[in-house]
């Protein structure tokens, strides 16, 4: 009988937990396009710089495929010219979102010194 009870607190106390998860409002998403000053520059920013870094990465573990392609299937294979289109492309990514990661840290800045530097009033 006991074995029976403790089953049931357990099953109890594990379908509270669930429930008080369901009621946690989860923030709402970033909107990645806001040039608003407001909005979370520097969310956004760190965003675009955590892309920037996968696409390099991917762009880094298709240079090493491009290199093992050549040496299985020689250097004029289409694998390998393959591989190396992909790699540019993964690069041009990444570069493109870290000029967006950029741009949103100067928004930041920009916002941060209208904070500091109040024009004042005579």
């Amino acid at each position: 009988m006991r074995g029976r009870t403790r089953k049931w607190a357990v099953v109890l106390v594990l379908s509270l937990a669930f429930s008080a998860l369901g009621c946690i409002r989860a923030s709402a998403p970033l909107d990645l396009a806001s040039q608003n000053p407001y909005s979370d520059q520097n969310k956004i920013a760190s965003h675009y710089s955590r892309e920037a870094n996968n696409f390099r990465l991917k762009a880094q573990e298709l240079s090493q495929r491009a290199s093992v392609y050549e040496g299985l299937f020689g250097p004029d294979s289409e694998w390998v010219r393959g591989a190396r289109l992909l790699e540019q492309f993964y690069e041009y990514l990444a570069q493109e979102q870290e000029r967006l990661a950029a741009e949103h840290l100067d928004i930041a800045s920009r916002e941060r010194q209208s904070l500091i530097v109040r024009p004042t009033r005579p």
